[in-house]
């Protein structure tokens, strides 16, 4: 496992990849799926997602809500919601 700053580090370093594709002009994605952002600091997740807005980069993150920051769930960007009741598969017995 690591940190929460390390887990900061390399979402930084993917966002920067692809601010630095664009002023290069090479060809990338502006969609980044990140996993285990549980880890970092409410602060940390409140930049990415200010900064992400602003530089028309989807990033896409599997986190519980109640690790998220107040103030960070805008519905609007919502896709999919899942919970107990409400799963990606449907799996019957």
């Amino acid at each position: 496992m690591s940190s929460g700053k390390k887990q900061g580090e390399i979402l930084c370093f993917d966002l920067a990849y692809t601010l630095f594709a664009d002023e290069e002009n090479l060809s990338c994605l502006h969609f980044l799926l990140n996993d285990k952002k549980e880890l970092m600091h409410d602060n940390q997740l409140n930049r990415v997602s200010d900064f992400v807005r602003t530089k028309n980069i989807q990033l896409v993150i599997s986190i519980l809500r109640d690790k998220l920051p107040e103030g960070i769930i805008d519905k609007s960007n919502i896709i999919v919601e899942l919970s107990q009741d409400s799963k990606l598969f449907k799996i019957e017995d």
